[in-house]
């Protein structure tokens, strides 16, 4: 049994659409796959920019720290010296 162009255009157009509920969902599987991996990069971005933040603020604190410790020992000896 021999298939004709025409019984083989039937079982393409059959097999089209059965499997287009399958492209329809992996093209919305594809979009969400892309939103998500933006809202990755910006969640990274976000979190860099905090890290850098959390580091300044830890920079400025241990910079106040070490001064403070300075002008502590200096007023210190400077009570001393009458």
């Amino acid at each position: 049994m021999t298939l004709t162009n025409e019984d083989l255009q039937a079982i393409a157009t059959l097999m089209d659409s059965k499997l287009q509920p399958i492209n329809n969902r992996l093209d919305k599987i594809e979009s969400e796959v892309s939103a998500l991996k933006a809202g990755q990069r910006e969640l990274k971005k976000e979190i860099r920019e905090l890290k850098d933040k959390v580091n300044d603020t830890y920079d400025l604190a241990l910079d106040a720290w070490g001064q403070s410790t300075e002008n502590r020992y200096w007023l210190e000896k400077k009570v001393e010296m009458p």
